[in-house]
């Protein structure tokens, strides 16, 4: 995934072209701008013009090399940055044809490609490549990074039955999933380690400043219907799946406001494109966790909610750029489930097969 915010590093080129009108009357980009982001195992190159482009594409093995061929391009300058996967870029010229050399320092395993016409009339083609990062540095699924988010908090009990607090019953789960992924080599943090209040935008900010692979918020649920009951797990949607989810997601966020972006320097039309991407890629990981999550817990025989998989606006979830769920461990208003959450030996079971669904996750995605 990308992570955009934290590791944009700029590059950009100023082409000055000579105006000319082809055969066909078209007109070619005069100026061009390439921003250029890196993140994990990922690049990105937007290539924004104020014209339309025409460009060829195309990878070259041994070294590993991108190639972008742009129709009639003149007096190219570059601001170069130090940058993890590019070792440098190169251009040159042959007749109507210039050309821009990435020299990456590892192979590409994936290239695509997007056009897209911005609302203020201007243009961006957008480059996604994913690197073998394994031929970088010896990179395993273990050497990911995961925030885990123990809900509520301090003066913020969550829900409450019989003097049981939601929020002491997520902290619990929260240090027992991190032990048991640490076993396995991951780096996991904490939102919060001991009894205290963090603002959900907080909770977010926390997060991505650890720039993780994974972001996991623990809830133990309650509601008026005492014969509800089961796990269930929740990926971001502006539009709740359900009431039931609404209600949940409007409970969760009721005290706190969504945290806000600074992409900087960038054009907001630019950012708002990246913003979208992100958005898009984050929110497929996401259900793609959530669903081997069923799966796994389905297998494990752990009593599950009706739909599992649901959908709703937590704030927690919001962050553009990185795969995150809500879990409900159960539901304390039900006194099966109840008895389950207040378990140790419930919650080393759950934690556990939740340990597992995080590898087959990041192998899967490998």
């Amino acid at each position: 995934m990308f992570n955009i915010i934290k590791t944009v590093k700029l590059i950009i080129f100023s082409i000055s072209v000579l105006s000319f009108m082809s055969a066909f009357n078209y007109l070619y980009a005069e100026k061009l701008e390439i921003y250029t982001y890196e993140s994990k195992n990922n690049v990105r190159l937007l290539l924004n013009s104020s014209d339309p482009l025409s460009s060829n594409i195309f990878i070259l093995d041994n070294p590993s090399r991108l190639v972008i061929d742009l129709k009639n391009i003149n007096n190219i300058s570059k601001n170069n940055s130090i940058l993890k996967y590019i070792k440098q870029i190169r251009a040159s010229k042959n007749n109507n044809t210039s050309r821009l050399v990435f020299d990456l320092k590892s192979p590409i395993i994936k290239l695509s490609k997007n056009y897209i016409i911005k609302k203020n009339g201007s243009f961006v083609l957008v480059i996604n490549l994913k690197i073998n990062k394994n031929n970088f540095n010896n990179n395993t699924i273990n050497n990911k990074t995961i925030v885990i988010d123990a809900g509520h908090g301090g003066p913020d009990p969550g829900a409450i039955r019989n003097n049981i607090k939601e929020k002491d019953l997520t902290l619990m789960a929260a240090k027992i999933l991190k032990k048991k992924l640490e076993k396995k080599h991951f780096t996991v943090f904490l939102t919060r380690k001991s009894d205290y209040y963090i603002r959900l935008k907080n909770r977010v900010k926390y997060a991505r400043k650890k720039s993780p692979d994974l972001f996991i918020s623990i809830h133990a649920d309650s509601t008026k219907n005492k014969n509800t009951s089961g796990t269930s797990i929740y990926s971001l949607s502006e539009k709740a799946s359900d009431r039931l989810s609404q209600a949940l997601a409007d409970r969760e966020n009721k005290s706190d406001l969504i945290a806000g972006l600074d992409l900087g320097e960038l054009d907001k039309a630019v950012s708002d494109i990246l913003i979208d991407l992100s958005r898009r890629e984050t929110k497929n990981s996401s259900i793609a966790f959530a669903e081997l999550f069923v799966d796994k817990l389905k297998k494990s025989n752990v009593n599950l909610l009706r739909r599992p998989h649901r959908q709703a606006g937590f704030a927690v979830l919001k962050a553009p750029d990185i795969p995150s769920v809500l879990i409900e461990m159960g539901f304390i208003s039900n006194n099966n489930d109840l008895k389950k959450l207040t378990s140790r030996k419930f919650q080393e079971k759950l934690m556990d097969v939740i340990s597992l669904v995080i590898e087959d996750y990041f192998q899967s995605q490998n």
